[in-house]
């Protein structure tokens, strides 16, 4: 496995990710960070691995003023944005953990046409977008952990009630970073729902 550091610059800004690139895949995934993390965690975990071994292309991300990325004053769904134009992503499938989640709706109400797949893990403030969660069509995982203390179970629900084309998945014994804490299980749920 070949890991590469880059940096990418959006509007003026130096932004950190993380490549394992597979020249033959069709499927690019981006994978962001919750706050108290970074790009590494998701290689450290063994994820973004599991992931390349499928034959995706993975990249991970990291938001401005997290880890090596620099301040930018956009907002993070359009820096997510940015990044994907810059190099010329047309179509992903995102990952989207914690504070990420919440940015993941964001995009995905926006740009959802750029989407192949949309995963929400334990996602902050879901109930902030309960009215428009309707407009999201793009197929939809939802992992929770449901002892949950920093968002919710019942976020879960709002999600799995108003987005359309969702499929839920709970870790029963788990809390906000389930993924993580049990990542095999995590990466084999992830996997089956990109390939579904």
């Amino acid at each position: 496995m070949v890991i590469k550091g880059e940096y990418v610059n959006i509007k003026g800004s130096k932004i950190y990710y993380l490549e394992i690139d597979k020249e033959s895949s069709k499927d690019t995934v981006i994978l962001l960070h919750g706050k108290r993390y970074n790009a590494y965690d998701w290689i450290n975990s063994g994820i973004a691995e599991s992931l390349s071994n499928e034959g995706c292309k993975v990249i991970c991300l990291e938001f401005p003023g997290y880890g090596s990325s620099e301040e930018c004053d956009l907002e993070k769904e359009e820096v997510l944005l940015e990044f994907a134009k810059s190099l010329n992503i047309s179509s992903f499938h995102v990952v989207a953990p914690s504070f990420s989640g919440e940015i993941s709706i964001r995009f995905a109400l926006k740009y959802g046409n750029m989407l192949k797949s949309l995963t929400i893990v334990d996602s902050i403030n879901v109930d902030k977008y309960k009215e428009k969660l309707n407009e999201i069509y793009v197929k939809t995982l939802i992992v929770w952990g449901r002892k949950d203390k920093i968002a919710p179970y019942e976020f879960a629900e709002i999600l799995k009630n108003n987005i359309k084309n969702s499929t839920l998945f709970v870790f029963e014994n788990l809390g906000h970073t389930c993924y993580f804490d049990d990542a095999k299980k995590f990466s084999e749920v992830l996997i089956n729902f990109i390939r579904a």
